[in-house]
């Protein structure tokens, strides 16, 4: 179990109901967030959870929230941007009501510039940040993306990684994924009871039914299944369609050599992310490996993964490794995260596909699922809904 998660006091369950007006499926970053939205509407609600709460894809160390490019924008591009902004005063709620830190900054993100033909596109993002982007955030930041002809701090990224210079954009945050589970369980306190070490085997009476692995019946109101890259094989028997798939991903957690500035802001080229936390140590991450033979084991891409991020990063140099860290992200069928009724079992809602976005949106994905449980229709990106996966599903 990750020790910030360990270390947290878990409350107390209320008496275990097996006709909650909600099930949730799933104890990672989405579902711990449904299970926030659904205690504040007072709905008797269990969330049931294969292994430890936030121990699968969520309980990782990256932690980076970085909005897509603001070029041919798209309601997809408006609602990760919504939720990326929304997201701080969230956490900020999370953060007063529990006395816990996330981790959280709105640290920015430097990328470097290689070739003209980039440097000629990034000019291109930058108007359009000005057109697609607010001016400011809620707490008074301005939002920008700059053009810089050399890197700020050379001691952070190389000078000769960006040979010709780099882009900062000043929406870019990151926050701490353990931080952020253990501070969500703890702000659930009585209101959820959270069963864990438990595996829903399947569904029974057309959904309307959750038979656990020690036999267990519940029959509940709703059930939101976001349990992950599991979603899908659950989801699969009521839809009859395999809407998306598991990949995995590695990342290490570094503590260099010389203390690092902690809002130091997240450097990414290329696939690889290297972020500052405020412990003063450095994440790297991630692989995408679609073929795998083991889940949740590191090998030599991690090796590569780490030495491509310290040509980029010299505070990277003589760094001692702390934890290596492997798991399966839930990657659905459409690319976009999932959201929607199964039109097979309506009472059921799958709410699950963040991917690599996940912690940045998954407030917004909780609160479209409660929507849905209340009976009324959530505004969501075409891409996102359960008749979008559908369409491209087998």
């Amino acid at each position: 179990m990750p020790p910030s998660l360990k270390d947290a006091p878990a409350s107390p369950n209320p008496p275990f109901p097996l006709t909650p007006d909600l099930a949730i499926i799933g104890g990672g970053i989405v579902g711990l967030w449904c299970a926030r939205y659904a205690a504040d509407l007072g709905l008797s609600t269990v969330l049931i959870e294969k292994g430890g709460i936030g121990q699968g894809a969520s309980g990782g160390f990256l932690g980076a929230l970085m909005p897509h490019q603001p070029i041919a924008w798209s309601p997809v591009k408006a609602f990760q941007l919504d939720a990326l902004l929304s997201l701080e005063t969230e956490i900020a709620q999370l953060q007063n009501q529990t006395g816990m830190s996330c981790g959280y900054l709105r640290c920015g993100r430097l990328i470097p510039t290689r070739t003209e033909k980039k440097r000629k596109q990034r000019e291109t993002w930058q108007a359009a940040a000005i057109e697609n982007w607010p001016a400011r955030t809620a707490a008074g930041l301005a939002l920008e993306w700059r053009l810089l002809e050399a890197t700020p701090d050379p001691t952070w990224l190389l000078p000769g990684a960006a040979p010709l210079g780099c882009e900062f954009d000043t929406l870019s945050a990151r926050l701490h994924p353990r931080k952020t589970i253990a501070a969500l369980r703890r702000s659930l306190q009585q209101q959820v009871y959270l069963r864990e070490n438990s595996l829903v085997e399947r569904f029974e009476d057309g959904g309307r039914s959750l038979i656990l692995d020690d036999g267990t019946r519940l029959s509940p109101g709703h059930v939101i299944v976001t349990a992950g890259h599991r979603s899908f094989d659950l989801l699969r028997p009521l839809s009859v369609r395999r809407l998306g798939r598991g990949v995995k991903g590695q990342a290490a957690l570094l503590q260099p050599a010389c203390q690092i500035d902690p809002s130091s802001p997240i450097i990414y080229f290329g696939g690889v992310y290297v972020i500052a936390h405020d412990s003063g140590r450095i994440a790297v991450g991630s692989t995408s490996e679609s073929d795998f033979s083991s889940p949740d084991s590191t090998d030599h891409k991690l090796d590569d993964l780490i030495s491509r991020a310290t040509e980029l990063c010299p505070a990277l140099e003589g760094s001692r490794m702390v934890e290596r860290w492997a798991a399966v992200r839930p990657n659905a069928i459409g690319r976009h995260p999932m959201i929607g009724r199964l039109p097979e079992a309506p009472h059921v809602i799958a709410c699950t596909g963040g991917y690599k976005i996940s912690f940045g949106i998954a407030h917004k994905m909780a609160g479209a699922a409660l929507r849905l449980v209340g009976g009324s229709t959530p505004e969501l990106p075409a891409g996102f809904t359960l008749e979008a996966h559908y369409a491209c599903a087998d």
